[in-house]
């Protein structure tokens, strides 16, 4: 199974183990209640053929015992002869022995038993039973015998025992082979039920595996088409759900690139609000340049030197006006973010300079410590302007009149630059700096930020591949840093 490394046991593996180990249970359970009602039955019937025989065993030889019993001992080897016969004729005999109501043996098939007292080691079963009694066991000098004991009865009264041992061996190795073959049948079963159950669980794993390919292959970028074989199980309906899920995470992704767009180009616009009055005083001034060019020119039109020289004057205050045109457009123009080479000391001066007129209106002293040496990054300089307009006008806003601010640039490491906005303004409050990139979030008055400054540029950081974290103490300063990768280009 696919990255199956990762696991400490598959699915496959626990699937088998458990169904295999459940089918054996009952494979097992089965075949020894089988085994218990075959031997159950089996030794039913042995016993009772045994107790049949014997029964009609007694009848001849309770003439012969009745005889020997009214003649005298000289009589008794008609008894003897009779178990003789019976042991020629029925070759599972092991045994025959008549027991007087002393307990002492009268007849045997075993010469050397005569006259001895029944030995409870020798018969299991009870020395003198009312009734027909049977038992199986084990007799050291005949092995495994079923032994029945029937009382001899004479006048109604009993005056003797009959008792008679059949091999019970050939039952024994009934059992033991029915006990051996049913072990066969179910580990054979076992066997093949573990064969499909793995046939069918590597289907089924099969398709999991391919399942966590196409999740592994699965990209929001870009809407891959990925290619699943069809099932008409669960399987297949989750494979099903599974592409119908990633076609709307796709479409989320979609929507939520557009809606982030919007926040940037909404946060844009908001700066532009907070650069109208520069911008207005960076336009006023070569306005009135040019007004005052043309006042000169127009109360003396014959100069033509004054005028050559009032015309290049008017050149360069409309080109000026057109340079601060164009940055403001550039701020407030959506478009599709276009990665290039970019110098982020440029970035940081010509935003700087936008801000111009509101850091000289509040009294407020800028230093740009920028390493010339610093090499270009991969960015989006539009999407980083906004981001250094963010920290510097939030930096504006947080000082107080004279105060101080530094921008200051350097290679942080051999991938990475980064540049830092420092001021020494109101700071911000402990419980506050977790949420300060959180959207809306702002700790400024009514009308004077929309909360998206931050929110907005760390968006954008991040989509570059960096960092930005901020450092504060209430009424000491803050200085936030932005590392940003160099790229693979240099």
């Amino acid at each position: 199974m696919a990255r199956a490394g990762k696991y400490s046991t598959s699915l496959k593996t626990k699937m088998i183990l458990l169904i295999g180990t459940v089918v054996a249970f009952l494979m097992m359970v089965t075949s020894l209640s089988i085994l218990f009602q075959w031997r159950t039955l089996m030794v039913g019937h042995q016993r009772h053929n045994s107790e049949s025989l014997t029964a009609a065993i007694s009848l001849t030889l309770s003439d012969a015992f009745i005889y020997s019993r009214a003649e005298g001992p000289q009589t008794e080897e008609l008894l003897e002869q009779s178990i003789e016969n019976y042991l020629n004729a029925i070759p599972t005999i092991k045994y025959i022995a008549v027991v007087d109501e002393r307990d002492r043996i009268l007849a045997h098939s075993d010469p050397q038993q005569y006259n001895k007292p029944v030995s409870d080691e020798l018969w299991k079963t009870t020395s003198a039973p009312q009734s027909l009694a049977t038992a199986i066991y084990e007799s050291p000098p005949y092995g495994w015998i079923i032994e029945t004991v029937l009382p001899l009865r004479v006048a109604g009264k009993q005056r003797g025992v009959l008792r008679i041992g059949y091999d019970a061996q050939p039952l024994r190795s009934d059992i033991q082979r029915l006990f051996f073959l049913l072990l066969s049948l179910t580990t054979g079963v076992t066997l093949i039920t573990l064969a499909l159950l793995y046939f069918i669980v590597d289907r089924v794993t099969q398709s999991l595996s391919l399942l966590v390919v196409a999740i592994d292959k699965t990209e929001l970028e870009t809407e891959m088409e990925i290619h699943l074989p069809k099932q008409n199980d669960e399987i297949g309906f989750l494979m099903e759900r599974f592409q119908l899920l990633r076609q709307r995470l796709y479409q989320s992704k979609q929507q939520l690139i557009t809606a982030q767009r919007q926040i940037y180009h909404a946060e844009r616009l908001a700066s532009i609000g907070r650069l109208a009055s520069g911008v207005a005083h960076e336009i006023n001034n070569p306005l009135n340049g040019i007004r005052s060019c043309l006042y000169a020119i127009g109360r003396e039109p014959e100069n033509h030197e004054q005028a050559k020289s009032y015309i290049a004057l008017i050149d360069e205050g409309v080109t000026y006006i057109e340079f601060v045109v164009k940055k403001l457009l550039g701020f407030a123009r959506q478009q599709v973010p276009a990665m290039d080479d970019v110098n982020l000391n440029d970035v940081i001066t010509n935003v700087t300079r936008l801000l111009d007129f509101k850091i000289r209106q509040k009294g407020v002293i800028l230093q740009l410590r920028l390493d010339p040496r610093l090499p270009l990054i991969q960015a989006d300089s539009q999407l980083l302007s906004e981001v250094v307009m963010n920290l510097v006008a939030n930096s504006v806003d947080a000082v107080d009149f004279d105060g101080h601010i530094i921008v200051e640039t350097d290679r942080a490491s051999e991938t990475t630059v980064s540049f830092r906005v420092t001021d020494d303004g109101t700071g911000i409050a402990k419980s506050d700096l977790p949420r300060i990139f959180d959207p809306f979030f702002t700790t400024k008055g009514p009308k004077e930020g929309t909360g998206l400054g931050l929110s907005v540029s760390l968006g954008i950081v991040e989509t570059h591949g960096g960092t930005i974290s901020v450092e504060s103490e209430l009424n000491e300063g803050t200085t936030f840093t932005v590392l940003l990768p160099i790229g693979v280009s240099h």
